[in-house]
């Protein structure tokens, strides 16, 4: 649970994030998308200038982390720099799932410390099937997607 976050902070986050994650539903460019998931990091950075929480940070830090590595494989599929690893064709589903998943539990009364480490969880691993690594064990059969 997000304890010390005001409810003013709290309903401004959950209004930006429903704003962000209905946008990105509505796209259908993974570079669009992406636009309107940095929202997720950029508005928790400014939260976090007026109070700090520690599961907030969490949020800044994985949504921020997500963004880097897809946008980084998306640039290099875009030059031609990659012909191996790609972008995994579910990456812009989920991307938004997990996107409207965030938001809801900022949309709760209460935030659910277990539903919001899940989501994260799901963000990280999409950032992470986007490197080397991550596609190999997604062809391993080891992180489903």
């Amino acid at each position: 649970m997000l304890h010390v976050l005001p409810e003013t902070i709290r309903q401004r986050l959950a209004s930006e994030f429903r704003f962000a994650a209905d946008r990105m539903a509505e796209e259908s460019d993974i570079d669009a998308k992406l636009y309107f998931f940095s929202v997720f990091f950029g508005e928790a950075q400014r939260s976090l200038n007026l109070v700090w929480d520690g599961q907030l940070a969490l949020v800044q830090v994985v949504t921020q982390s997500v963004y880097r590595e897809i946008n980084q494989r998306v640039v290099q599929v875009a030059s031609g720099q990659d012909r191996i690893v790609g972008l995994h064709e579910a990456i812009p589903t989920e991307l938004t799932k997990a996107g409207d998943d965030l938001a809801s539990v900022f949309e709760a009364d209460e935030t659910d410390g277990a539903e919001l480490l899940r989501i994260l969880s799901k963000m990280a691993t999409l950032g992470y099937i986007t490197t080397g690594n991550g596609k190999y064990l997604t062809l391993r059969g080891k992180i489903e997607v």
